[in-house]
């Protein structure tokens, strides 16, 4: 295995990447394509796999579940040990200038938090630029929180316990979604006496309206 694994690793290296090279999709009116297939293909492609690193082992202690928002992949971390009531639900968003960065590659850090803070943690894997250009990020993190938040009750989470968070270019999309629920909340109906079920309904169904006037904009 020692002898063999020094010539496969960089044939599957290779090999992925040749494949993006002819199968990359470029947007039109591009001057010089193939200039922009190879920096794409063996620059962009190949930092972006030795960022996601080596994949680390399966964890004892978290129940790992892939999911997919609108085709916006999560990854949803859960510990195994039996919660005392409902649990924090965090949703993080990875750094990467919008270009690098994946689920895979934050894979240890959503760990780390998940069972330090014995908390639900969703990790969205938002698609990256030059393939899918601004705003297109804003749009899938936005899919995915609604998604979380439709679900708080499958991953036993506290609708009172909800923290959107991330790194780097990741922050700047949390703050978004932040000012998109800050205004809602404050647009939502009274629930008198409601309980945060309630009030949790009246959120989704503003986010939901509030959703379109939040895609024109970010288009204007």
């Amino acid at each position: 295995m020692g002898l063999i694994s020094p010539v496969i690793i960089p044939a599957l290296v290779l090999g992925g990447l040749f494949y993006d090279f002819f199968n990359s999709e470029l947007p039109p009116g591009i001057d010089q394509p193939l200039k922009l297939r190879f920096f794409h293909s063996f620059d962009l492609s190949l930092l972006r796999v030795m960022l996601d690193g080596i994949p680390p082992w399966r964890d004892s202690k978290l129940l790992i579940k892939d999911v997919k928002a609108d085709e916006v992949p999560l990854r949803i971390y859960q510990p195994k040990w039996p919660p005392t009531g409902k649990r924090r639900g965090i949703l993080y968003f990875h750094g990467g200038a919008g270009t690098f960065g994946s689920i895979r590659a934050f894979e240890r850090i959503c760990r780390y938090i998940a069972k330090k803070c014995n908390s639900v943690v969703a990790s969205v894997g938002y698609r990256l630029a030059p393939e899918h250009p601004y705003p297109g990020q804003y749009f899938d993190c936005l899919n995915a929180t609604l998604y979380f938040m439709r679900n708080l009750e499958e991953y036993h989470v506290d609708p009172a316990l909800i923290i959107i968070s991330g790194d780097s270019c990741g922050a700047n999309f949390a703050t978004v979604i932040w000012l998109v629920c800050t205004k809602t909340f404050k647009r939502k109906a009274s629930v008198p006496g409601g309980s945060s079920k309630l009030e949790l309904v009246c959120v989704l169904l503003c986010l939901e309206s509030e959703k379109q006037h939040f895609i024109l904009e970010l288009d204007s």
